[in-house]
């Protein structure tokens, strides 16, 4: 499972497996990125855990929780913004 949070001062997730903590990252957020909304920032932060831990999920399943909810609609959403 991976733990995946954003705020207006940056990006964190937690990588955890059978309840034992795995791996951990955060980053302060870029210039750019203060300036997006609560929806495109838990993207962000959703990206850039799945970016860097892409080595774990090769052939096995990886659940993402955040609080975001509307992120639960992401694949069914008729038009995204580019970012």
């Amino acid at each position: 499972m991976i733990y995946c949070d954003a705020s207006r001062i940056g990006l964190r997730y937690v990588l955890m497996q059978h309840v034992k903590f795995i791996a951990y990252a955060s980053r302060p957020l870029k210039a750019h990125e203060k300036n997006y909304l609560a929806h495109d920032l838990e993207l962000v932060g959703v990206v850039f855990s799945l970016k860097i831990l892409r080595h774990y999920s090769y052939e096995v399943r990886v659940d993402v929780c955040t609080d975001c909810k509307s992120l639960k609609y992401v694949f069914t959403q008729k038009d995204l913004n580019l970012r």
